[in-house]
Parts: C-alpha cells; sequence; structure tokens
C-alpha cells in the first residue's frame, strides 16, 4: 500500500534548483576563464619568452664580443718596455659577459623544456577536466529537469489535496 506524501510547499525544492542553476554559471565561468588564462600563459611561453630570451642571448653575445674587444685594446698598449698592463678591469668584466651569456643560453634552453613541461601538464588537466564539464554540459540540465518534473509533480499533489479536501 502506497504511503501519501504530507508535502505542504516547494520552496526548499526551488532552492535546491536555484543553488544548482547558480553553480552551474559559476562551473561554467569559471571554466571558461580558466580555460583562458591558460591558453594566454601558453601563448606567453611559446612566443614572447622565446624572443624574449634570443633577444637576451644575442646582446650578451654583443657584450662578450665587446669585452674581449676593449680586453684586447688594453693590452695592445704596454705600460713599459717589457711591462703589460694588468687589464684586470677588462677581465673581470669579460668574465661576466661571459657569465651572464651562459646564463642567458641555459634559460633559453629551460624555457624548451618549460614549454614542453606545461604543453603535458595542460594536456593531462583538459583530460581531468573533461568529466566535469561532462557534468555540467550534460547531467546538471538533466537534474534541473528532474527538478522541474518533481516540483510539478508537488505542485499537483497540492491541488490534488486541495480539490479533495
Amino acid at each position: 500500500m502506497p504511503e501519501t506524501a504530507n508535502v505542504r510547499t516547494s520552496d526548499s525544492i526551488l532552492a535546491v534548483k536555484a543553488a544548482l542553476a547558480s553553480f552551474m554559471v559559476q562551473a561554467e565561468e569559471g571554466m571558461a576563464e580558466l580555460e583562458g588564462e591558460m591558453r594566454r600563459m601558453l601563448d606567453w611561453l611559446e612566443h614572447d619568452r622565446p624572443r624574449n630570451w634570443k633577444e637576451r642571448v644575442r646582446k650578451s653575445w654583443d657584450a662578450v664580443a665587446e669585452a674581449k674587444a676593449e680586453l684586447h685594446r688594453c693590452l695592445m698598449y704596454p705600460i713599459g718596455p717589457n711591462e703589460r698592463p694588468s687589464c684586470s678591469e677588462q677581465r673581470a668584466a669579460l668574465k661576466k659577459a661571459e657569465a651572464n651569456r651562459a646564463r642567458c643560453e641555459e634559460k633559453a634552453e629551460r624555457l624548451k623544456h618549460w614549454i614542453r613541461e606545461v604543453r603535458h601538464e595542460l594536456h593531462e588537466y583538459e583530460g581531468r577536466i573533461t568529466k566535469l564539464k561532462e557534468c555540467v554540459a550534460v547531467e546538471m540540465p538533466s537534474a534541473m529537469a528532474a527538478i522541474e518534473r518533481i516540483i510539478q509533480r508537488i505542485e499537483n499533489y497540492a491541488e490534488l489535496r486541495v480539490e479533495t479536501a
């Protein structure tokens, strides 16, 4: 024998429906914003940073060439017979320029590694977020439709109780 429900209002069910609709909107907006930020970051890594480091490597090579020329000029002018200048400032400048060049080249190479790493992680993320996207796009609208059917049945039931009373 079926039991009868003692439902007087559908307010709490409407609140659940409203909360679900709000969550759907927030989830869709959040995922879209996150996807946009990831694309901008990848674009920055793949386009802006390589140009930057290529230019910095080129400038560092120019600085090394200039430092070598300065050292060569310094060594060309002896102080006296059989006495050469120490050119310690020029040697230090050359060493600093070479260290900077090596650092710039290393950063350019590390960038290639991180671009591959970020691409891989983005691919992993896209695989994992697919389930949530599917839930938001397919399952939540189905849940909202089911809630709407429940509300309609409750309203029909309430009307039926009023008529029989």
